[in-house]
């Protein structure tokens, strides 16, 4: 698997965490589906269209690097650290801001003012990123000691 794949993979599993945790703790995997429906409360939408964030956030997560930027820590410890750094600028630029602007935009009557400050969607995004930096840890790691395994062959 490339780091690509990795960090789509990873994105997948964290994102299904995390979308449960938006469905049952904070109630609004509906308002996400009412971004993509101009407004009309969606659930399945809602979960379409987050799965589908949390692929590609997870897919740019790792084609940034991903653990390998947190050069001052090793293995999982830069996984996770990485992932919890990650969680917070998607938190700060996709909740604080877009969020209530793009809410507003479609006309939901429930949509926040921004700034958006909330502090449980934080955590799910801390949970989803160091989910995500874990994920793309054991997945880099895993295709390394294939590729050592695969080269002693010779």
């Amino acid at each position: 698997m490339t780091r690509l794949q990795h960090g789509a993979a990873g994105g997948a599993v964290a994102g299904v965490v995390f979308g449960l945790l938006i469905q049952f703790a904070l109630d609004r995997m509906t308002a996400i589906g009412a971004m993509y429906t101009l407004g009309d409360p969606s659930l399945s939408v809602g979960w379409i269209a987050h799965i589908a964030h949390s692929v590609l956030f997870g897919a740019f997560f790792a084609v940034l690097g991903g653990p390998r930027l947190v050069s001052f820590l090793d293995g999982y410890a830069a996984g996770a650290v990485s992932g919890l750094a990650y969680g917070a600028v998607l938190w700060a630029v996709n909740i604080v801001v877009l969020w209530p602007l793009w809410l507003g935009a479609v006309s939901l009557a429930a949509a926040p003012s921004a700034p958006y400050l909330a502090p449980r969607p934080l955590v799910g995004h801390l949970v989803y990123g160091l989910l995500l930096g874990l994920a793309v840890t054991a997945l880099g790691a895993r295709a390394a000691g294939a590729s050592r395994c695969d080269n002693s062959d010779d």
